[in-house]
């Protein structure tokens, strides 16, 4: 993770090309929803998103985020091929305090997880994350249930 920088439309095109394996292919962008109207969402989003670039420039991952009622949520992603690397933890730490340098905020943090993914839901909890809830949803026509988690410093 060398450095992080406000995402560009050429990052964003990348983010949207990830595809990630089983059971992990709900993070994968549907071949089927319009690219321009993606792009176009995370161009001009009321969230900031940020690339963070490896050592060669190349898009590592992705961060996000947003403030709800005044309070920070965050969303992140790992490219796929460096997923289950022990890259999570130094990730999510630095997704943190970014957030907390850049908006100059330092209350609760909080995020959501699909129900399913127990590899982030237990990195997320030994970094001090605690469920607060669940929410049913629907990402690109898919149900999905999301663990709410919060993180009170």
């Amino acid at each position: 993770m060398a450095h992080i920088v406000k995402m560009t439309t050429q990052h964003a095109a990348t983010y949207l090309d990830w595809r990630y394996p089983e059971p992990y292919t709900f993070y994968n962008f549907p071949v089927s929803v319009s690219r321009t109207e993606l792009l176009n969402e995370l161009s001009t989003s009321t969230n900031d998103y940020y690339a963070i670039l490896d050592d060669h420039e190349n898009l590592f991952g992705i961060y996000e985020y947003q403030f709800h009622n005044g309070i920070l949520e965050i969303g992140f992603g790992i490219r796929p091929e460096d997923t289950g690397k022990g890259y999570g933890k130094q990730f999510v730490q630095q997704c943190i305090a970014f957030g907390q340098q850049r908006y100059h905020y330092f209350g609760k943090i909080t995020l959501k997880v699909a129900n399913f993914n127990d590899r982030a839901i237990y990195l997320l909890q030994q970094l001090g994350f605690k469920k607060t809830g669940e929410r049913e949803a629907r990402s690109f026509g898919t149900p999905v249930t999301f663990i709410q988690m919060a993180l009170i410093q």
